[in-house]
């Protein structure tokens, strides 16, 4: 036998040994969920600064409702509320949802990828394209009531990448529920957070895509059109409906698995009536369509045309109401959950009960604008209601991240900032929406309609919106001390918080903290839908046998 001199087979061992990509070609080239679903997290709450700051602006803008455009003139006022309003959704809510689950639902699976990881990896760089593109269209007096016709188009366009890499996103989070489930976990019994997602998605996949179709559509006309549609001036009204009920509701459907995860664990008791929440889950999502109640195309119309038919007629009535029974029946059972258990106060479950509250808020108020007697169609008190619905989806993200920072970051976020966060949230957001709420009912429309002819205590309204001024600061604070926090437990050092440090129930908590490549060396026998709560009941009734 010839063997080769030791100094080539060294050479030869290094040759061909594989290297890893690290710094930016690592980044870049990553298909791993988690690390794709931390740079949508990341991203998203670096648009969150934009969306918060903008919010605050135009709060203050509001103050004097006779002269509303004080400080920015009247378009670039309305350009700033509708950043702040698509930044807040597009950029910031729907981007920061699907980053928690990227990373989280494959955990919560038992799966060691999730599905399509290149195609998740190329939606994040769409999306971080798209959003900065977006940003840009409004800096060259871009993007709804611009002046520069090639703003708005770059606002079109840019828009429409972001949704294309939210739809993608989407179908990889979908498949995984559907097709990466590990053996023994049926769709029954997949967590609720996953099963949200599945839910969520679904919906978002048909609604979407009907929003990017009409921005197809602006485009082409804003090009190579006449403007039928409105032009720079119109093009916001063809993006409003996803901001009314039922549309804006499609947004909250992971806050209800967040809350639905967190709440058994923190209860330490199983959650009561599994099967029964993924039906309310699902029945949310169901009802929470609403790419068929949107505003009609002018050109289209006759002078005297109604351009929303379904206000106020009977499909619209009925899912206003009937959304608010899924939400009791979950705000019941997470109740009856705590009351039975031994609960454990801590910050995640601030936040699962604040976003739980601040929903419940939203589908309420939204029952009540059904009430064609009220005339709150088109007030502030739809504002109110947006806020509560979106903040809650935001409040709920938070709680996710804090929840499983141990996964995410390998670390815990600091309890006491995380309490306060949720606090501040919580109050913020109640203190922002009720005013507007109120002054919606003294007859004042919402900011775009520029109309304060109908407002009779003027002086009441005004006091109205500094206070909600106020609590969109008191928001912005607890918002920009929860990126802090996300961001101590993403460069914090020490010995970690260990696999389980909640005393979880499901998956996730089977594996180290942060996981390792493919996830689990190994998986636990899954019997039920909390196989790690099963386990651990099942040592200590072995060792309360063993010792008696």
């Amino acid at each position: 036998m010839t063997e080769a001199p030791r100094d080539v087979l060294d050479v030869a061992a290094v040759d061909t040994e594989p290297v890893s990509p690290t710094g930016l070609a690592a980044l870049v080239g990553s298909g791993d969920p988690r690390s794709i679903g931390k740079l949508y997290i990341g991203t998203s709450l670096l648009f969150l600064l934009v969306a918060g700051v903008t919010g605050v602006l135009v709060g203050f803008e509001q103050v004097d409702v006779d002269k509303p455009d004080n400080v920015l003139s009247a378009d670039t006022l309305a350009q700033v509320y509708t950043l702040h309003s698509i930044s807040g959704l597009f950029l910031v809510v729907l981007p920061l949802l699907l980053g928690i689950a990227l990373a989280v639902v494959p955990l919560q699976l038992g799966a060691s990828t999730v599905a399509f990881p290149r195609a998740a990896a190329a939606s994040y760089w769409v999306f971080l394209v798209g959003g900065g593109l977006v940003l840009t269209s409004y800096a060259v007096n871009g993007g709804p009531f611009g002046g520069e016709a090639d703003g708005v188009a770059l606002f079109v366009a840019s828009l429409v990448a972001v949704l294309l890499a939210l739809c993608t996103a989407s179908v990889s989070v979908a498949t995984t529920v559907v097709a990466l489930r590990a053996p023994g976990m049926s769709l029954r019994r997949a967590p609720l957070f996953s099963w949200s997602m599945l839910v969520a998605t679904t919906i978002w996949l048909l609604t979407l895509p009907v929003l990017a179709g009409l921005l197809v559509l602006a485009y082409v006309d804003l090009v190579y059109g006449s403007g039928f549609m409105g032009g720079a001036d119109g093009l916001y009204n063809q993006i409003l409906w996803v901001f009314w009920q039922p549309a804006v509701y499609a947004f909250a459907i992971p806050a209800l698995g967040i809350i639905a995860d967190i709440v058994p664990v923190f209860a330490q008791r199983r959650l009561k009536r599994h099967s029964a929440a993924m039906f309310l889950v699902g029945l949310f999502g169901a009802l929470s369509f609403g790419a068929w109640a949107q505003a009609g195309i002018d050109t289209f119309a006759a002078d005297d045309a109604d351009l929303t038919p379904w206000l106020h007629d009977g499909p619209w009535i009925v899912v206003s109401w009937a959304i608010v029974l899924p939400v009791l029946a979950l705000l019941g059972l997470w109740s009856s959950t705590l009351a039975a258990g031994k609960v454990k106060v801590a910050s995640p479950l601030l936040f699962a009960l604040a976003s739980g509250l601040l929903l419940l808020v939203g589908v309420a108020a939204g029952a009540a604008t059904s009430i064609d007697a009220l005339d709150l169609v088109g007030s502030t008190w739809m504002t109110a209601q947006t806020y509560a619905v979106l903040l809650a989806a935001l409040t709920a993200g938070f709680g996710g991240l804090v929840f499983w920072a141990p996964k995410l970051y390998g670390n815990l976020l600091s309890e006491a900032t995380a309490r306060l966060v949720a606090t501040l949230l919580l109050i913020g957001t109640l203190v922002l929406a009720v005013p507007y709420a109120v002054a919606g009912l003294l007859d004042q429309q919402r900011l775009l309609a520029f109309d304060t002819s109908g407002i009779d205590e003027v002086g009441t309204v005004e006091t109205l919106n500094l206070v909600s001024a106020i609590g969109g600061v008191v928001v912005v604070v607890g918002a920009l001390l929860g990126i802090l926090a996300v961001l101590g437990a993403r460069v914090g050092r020490g010995t970690g918080p260990g696999d389980d440090p909640w005393n979880g129930h499901t998956l996730e908590w089977a594996t180290s903290s942060p996981p390792p490549v493919g996830n689990f060396p190994s998986l636990p026998e899954i019997t039920s839908e909390a196989p790690l709560y099963d386990a651990r009941h099942a040592a200590l009734r072995d060792t309360t046998e063993a010792s008696a």
